[in-house]
């Protein structure tokens, strides 16, 4: 039971409301999940970026700022997709171009979030363990794909 135990095991990370927990998700072009990870509140979304990129399918790679940066959209392109990331406000000097059509679908990534945070559950996250809360969240999922 001892392995069990710890704020890092557990996926949860100081924010400023206490402790909390960041999902984070490869979504397809139908906003259907492919892949969902656990990170603490504290951590930035980059950091989870290559194991990301690494489920992710398709021509192209749509993410928000977070996830503008070049080590990232360099791991996108070695996988023979396009990058469609907005441009950070940490970028100095040039601002990178990117294909606002397709980044106008990144809005099912948001929408699939909704979806899932609209269980209560999930939301506020009663269980104790990252194991209990991941396998709701793959069950939450699971109901997304079936409706």
């Amino acid at each position: 039971m001892r392995g069990q135990r710890g704020i890092e095991i557990n996926a949860l990370g100081r924010s400023r409301g206490g402790f909390s927990t960041k999902l984070h998700a490869v979504v397809d072009a139908r906003g259907q999940p492919l892949h969902i990870e656990l990170s603490g509140g504290q951590q930035h979304e980059a950091t989870r970026a290559q194991s990301l990129v690494a489920k992710a399918q398709g021509r192209c790679c749509i993410a928000d700022a977070g996830y503008d940066a070049d080590r990232i959209i360099a791991a996108i392109k070695a996988r023979g997709m396009k990058a469609v990331i907005a441009p950070g406000g940490s970028r100095k000097g040039w601002r990178r171009r990117y294909d606002k059509k397709s980044y106008s679908v990144r809005f099912r990534v948001e929408i699939f979030f909704h979806h899932l945070k609209r269980c209560r559950r999930i939301a506020t996250r009663y269980e104790k363990t990252a194991r209990n809360y991941l396998a709701l969240v793959h069950l939450a999922c699971a109901l997304l794909w079936v409706s």
